[in-house]
């Protein structure tokens, strides 16, 4: 027998010895590798020695551990051919096969490796470092000083994946770099002369680069910049810097000087607290030249805008917070790119919210502050609102009780005139307003012995309100106003109106299942019955929030049709209709309904003008509505149809119409949706409307994927709005570039022209830009370092 089969028997028949004489001789090494997280040696750590031949050379003061050799020690682990300790130099040599799984589960791979017996200082030739978030570093030679800094010359680093089927390939994306420097304790990565490469070539330069390390989420350090121009501004650069004051504190400042108008700042503090969490954002600009913009407003010295919104829990059920935008002018985000795009009005609040297991309680302010050029801003009201809903937990009369209130305040300082029409409607009344309303409701459910279900419900509401409103003129550039009877109504101050409305109704059900071997199928017809007054001074008071009166299948059966509070539905009324419901065995379900309202007596609420003409020409201001009928068919998870119509009681001619088909697969997406609406000149609508949206997105593989979008208007037979997208994404890499054109802004004529571009490199960061073609105007909306 060998003297290495020797020492292998030993080892393995003697393996307590061996590894006590391992311990002994390896002390300083383990002592070493004994460190908590927090950088404190653990006297108590063992560790455990595994291979097949244990070495010892006297004259060379060697310790060898020879094949599979597995060192563990905590959660760290040394896995080579063999292992060396040598004794005189304090050095430790790992070789063949090296694979090092240190604490942090990042994984070094190489061929040889040497460290100090404090593993403090060291270095490795050819490694490979795996990080547990899959990013990966290599070097044909790596240094590590001090115990947390690692220099590699020669260096790559990458958080793409290699490919599959040729590990060789270069990755999507890497950088390359003379010298990469990662300095763990600051957790951050420096390159010296390094370079960005995309599929092995090089597209840029960077003399010097750092950013935070894979174990970073938010690291001091300057974000991505972006370009800016345009006529009125010039050229600019803006480059932001993010200051990560303490894990729950933040401030981005983002300075750009401006050829043709100055320096312009952009500073954003945020804040998370025990409770909550607050920002304020402000950006201001001292134009140089603001003659270079076309209105008055544009052409003060100062503009800027300050944003500030916050969000605090008080206790499990009750939350405050604010939403606040201070603008100099309604332009000045749109002038300057400033904080993202699709700014069409800026909405302060200021709200305090409540919500039990059965009850919820809101109130809230709000200002508005009109960002078109159409606009006009004492037209505009500071609104104050309370909801209250509750349920209550125990039956009344067998049934379920619910209570709904509310309290409006409105002030606005013009009367907003709407003279589109052939008489001016009023939508918004100058003046004071204030309303407090109370609604509830009881309703119960029977089923009888052959199925029938039945519901008895009803509910009692009640109005306050106080009115101090600028008078109405009898017309205004000739065309007249809503008509004396209800003109005179609104011109008295500081009156008050109490409105009142009970109701009592039955709703019926029966369906009918029958099973086959397709499916099952439900017939189901339904009948409505609903008996109240009239409902009482219809006119008199402002109508801000049931303006909109849309009948289909979704409203046909609801107790009252008005969707707010300043209108409630009077008269006696029946709904009838008859759904059909068939469910595949397969999984999809067809359904369809058909229904139709009739107005039995009293006052048609919906006949009635008021200062807007709520109700007027929704197919409901007559004694028999409109026929309305919907589909929904859902073929697969995949595929599915709906359709909704309003059908003219006289000739079933379609006044409204819409037709909708969506699908997805695994490749294609997409849906199309077609629209038309007849003319409702008594509340704005002098023509009909009609259109088709449609969208269709189409993934050429795995990663890149193509989609477009369009609104095709048939009443001027012209697009209004498109869009075309490209995009990449996987693991470690996203790119989208969006070109849109919009014609709708401008009738159709100079259309406005945008590009958006977004990418993201995972762990080094992401960003964005919105480009004005033309002006190339651009909006960065990087966050990331």
């Amino acid at each position: 027998m060998g003297p290495s089969s020797k020492n292998r028997l030993a080892a393995r028949l003697g393996a307590a010895a061996a590894t006590a004489l391992l311990c002994l001789v390896f002390g300083p090494f383990s002592q070493a590798w004994a460190q908590t997280p927090g950088g404190l040696r653990d006297p108590n750590q063992q560790m455990h020695v595994n291979a097949d031949e244990l070495l010892y050379d006297d004259t060379k003061q060697t310790v060898s551990a020879v094949g599979n050799v597995r060192l563990d020690y905590g959660t760290s682990t040394v896995e080579a051919d063999r292992v060396v300790y040598n004794q005189a130099t304090a050095k430790v040599y790992a070789y063949g096969n090296v694979r090092l799984t240190e604490a942090s589960g990042n994984v070094i791979h190489a061929q040889e490796l040497e460290l100090s017996e404090d593993l403090s200082a060291g270095f490795v030739n050819s490694l490979l470092i795996e990080g547990v978030d899959k990013t990966r570093f290599a070097a044909t030679r790596a240094v590590r000083q001090g115990g947390n800094v690692t220099v590699l010359d020669n260096g790559v680093y990458t958080a793409c994946e290699p490919c599959r089927d040729n590990p060789n390939k270069p990755p999507l994306w890497q950088i390359k770099a003379a010298r990469i420097i990662h300095d763990q304790n600051n957790k951050t990565i420096y390159y010296e002369d390094a370079r960005l490469e995309f599929f092995g070539m090089p597209i840029a330069y960077l003399p010097y680069f750092q950013h935070a390390d894979s174990t970073v989420k938010r690291k001091t350090g300057f974000l991505t910049p972006s370009l800016m121009s345009s006529t009125e501004y010039g050229v600019g650069v803006r480059t932001p810097f993010f200051w990560n004051i303490a894990p729950n504190m933040d401030v981005t400042v983002a300075p750009t000087y401006l050829s043709e108008q100055g320096p312009l700042l952009d500073v954003e503090f945020r804040h998370r607290v025990m409770n909550g969490a607050y920002s304020i954002r402000a950006a201001g600009v001292f134009q140089q030249d603001p003659d270079r913009f076309g209105t008055t407003e544009q052409q003060e010295d100062w503009r800027g805008a300050v944003q500030s919104k916050g969000e605090f829990a008080i206790n499990q059920y009750w939350s405050w917070g604010w939403d606040i935008n201070v603008l100099s002018d309604r332009f000045v985000l749109d002038d300057y790119d400033l904080w993202g795009t699709g700014w069409s009005e800026a909405v302060s609040n200021i709200h305090l919210t409540g919500v039990g297991d059965r009850n919820y309680f809101d109130l809230r302010a709000y200002h508005f502050y009109g960002l078109s050029e159409d606009d006009v801003q004492e037209q505009l009201p500071i609104v104050g609102v309370w909801d209250y809903n509750y349920v209550h937990d125990k039956p009344v009369l067998g049934g379920e009780v619910r209570i709904d209130a509310n309290i409006t305040n409105l002030s606005r300082d013009e009367t907003d005139f709407d003279c589109s029409t052939s008489e001016c409607l009023v939508r918004g009344l100058g003046g004071n307003y204030s309303r407090a309303s109370a609604d509830a409701q009881w309703r119960k459910e029977f089923v009888d012995p052959i199925g029938q279900v039945w519901t008895p419900f009803a509910y009692v509401k009640g109005d306050l309100a106080w009115r101090d409103s600028d008078p109405v003129p009898s017309s205004i550039n000739g065309v007249d106003v809503v008509p004396d009877v209800y003109r005179n109504l609104v011109n008295s101050d500081e009156d008050f109106v109490f409105r009142g409305m009970a109701a009592a109704g039955l709703e019926y059900r029966y369906p009918f299942v029958a099973t086959t071997s397709w499916g099952t199928h439900v017939i189901e017809p339904i009948a409505q019955l609903i008996l109240r007054p009239d409902e009482s001074h219809i006119g008199a008071l402002p109508n801000e929030d049931a303006q909109s009166v849309f009948f289909d299948t979704t409203t046909l059966f609801q107790w009252d049709k008005f969707s707010g509070y300043d209108r409630m539905e009077g008269g006696g009324r029946a709904n009838i209709g008859a759904q059909y419901t068939f469910n595949f065995n397969s999984g999809g379900f067809f359904n369809v309904m058909f229904g139709q309202s009739y107005h039995l007596f009293g006052t048609n609420s919906f006949a009635e003008q008021d200062l807007v003409n709520a109700g007027l020409d929704s197919g409901l201001d007559k004694d028999k509505s409109d026929y309305v009928t919907g589909a929904y068919l859902q073929l697969t998870r995949q595929l599915s149809f709906s359709s909704r119509f309003r059908l003219d009681e006289d000739d079933f001619s379609p006044n409204t119409a819409e037709v909708e088909g969506r699908f997805a697969t695994n490749n294609f997406s997409g849906g199309l949706i077609y629209g038309r609406y007849d003319e409702q000149p008594r509340i704005g609508f002098d023509e009909a409307r009609e259109g088709v949206l449609g969208n269709l997105k189409v993934n050429l593989n795995d990663n890149v994927y193509v989609g477009a979008a369009a609104r095709y208007n048939l009443d001027v037979d012209k697009f209004d709005r498109t869009a075309a997208t490209i995009g990449y994404i996987d693991e470690c890499y996203a790119f989208g570039l969006t070109y849109s054109v919009d014609f709708s802004e401008n009738g159709n004529e100079d259309p406005v022209q945008k590009v958006f571009v977004r990418f993201s490199l995972r762990t080094i960061g992401e960003g964005g830009s919105s480009f004005n073609v033309g002006n190339l105007a651009s909006n960065d909306e990087t966050r990331q370092p």
